[in-house]
């Protein structure tokens, strides 16, 4: 997983640098994220050291990317709703200003540490799918705490559940070879998307004063959220369903005729 997400931000970086083309700013901060969430979900078996190193040079370098990235998606947002010319000229100049700093941080040594660091995990007697239950099971932990009491009519709230379900929907995928686990991720990516439009007019109205109904997301926030919150996590049911199965295996195995447990004697020879 970290080596996917250290070449999706790579390859992306190299687009940055090459053009201005806003997605390949977009799917940098994507492999960014992912990477940082790789680093919380396989954190008790990877080097602490190495792995503190790059979460500093994540969280140094991610405002800066972030900013940019903001500017991208809001003068996309003023020329879809034909926003008036001066202030689409102001957002392009923020954008032009933004983007600079963030070639700036492609370019330093900061950014060169994220793959000039190992960061091989150690073995674990744990099977993968033990691993990951328990780290699917932190992840959805704080989620539900963020989430617990939480307005949505607040940008601050909205922005930190929105924060907890990238990473829970990043780890789904991570360990999605040891579980049958598509409804959730589908339910995250839901969410996900929502919170990410809400956010992006949050941006909106902060940077430029630039506004948006709200009305219709947050209720299909709601709905998306109340859904979600009835499911019950996949890797507990099938945990569960795999411990039943070990029982059932040992109960029949105990209940087995002893004969057909142990190797029968030879019978002695005629002579």
């Amino acid at each position: 997983m970290r080596r996917a997400a250290l070449e999706q931000i790579e390859r992306n970086a190299r687009g940055v640098l090459s053009s201005e083309d806003p997605e390949s700013l977009h799917q940098l901060r994507v492999g960014m994220r992912r990477l940082r969430a790789a680093l919380r979900a396989f954190r008790p078996i990877l080097p602490e050291k190495e792995a503190k190193r790059v979460r500093d040079a994540l969280g140094e370098l991610s405002p800066t990317l972030g900013r940019a990235r903001d500017w991208d998606v809001l003068l996309e947002r003023l020329n879809a709703a034909h926003a008036a010319g001066q202030l689409i000229a102001r957002a392009q100049r923020k954008r032009a200003k933004a983007r600079k700093k963030a070639l700036r941080a492609l370019a330093s040594k900061k950014f060169a540490r994220l793959s000039q660091t190992a960061l091989e995990p150690a073995a674990t007697s744990q099977s993968l799918a033990e691993f990951g239950a328990a780290a699917l099971e932190r992840a959805h932990r704080k989620l539900m705490k963020e989430a617990r009491g939480a307005d949505w009519k607040n940008p601050a709230e909205r922005h930190a559940v929105r924060i907890r379900v990238k990473r829970l929907r990043y780890s789904c995928e991570f360990f999605a070879p040891a579980f049958a686990n598509e409804q959730m991720i589908s339910e995250l990516k839901a969410l996900q998307e929502i919170l990410g439009e809400l956010n992006d007019i949050a941006v909106g109205r902060r940077l430029v004063g630039f506004d948006a109904d709200e009305a219709r997301l947050l209720n299909r926030l709601e709905l998306a959220w109340a859904r979600f919150a009835r499911r019950a996590p996949f890797w507990r049911v099938q945990t569960l369903r795999g411990a039943a199965r070990r029982i059932r295996s040992r109960e029949s195995a105990a209940r087995a005729p002893s004969g057909s447990r142990r190797s029968r004697r030879p019978e002695a020879r005629s002579t």
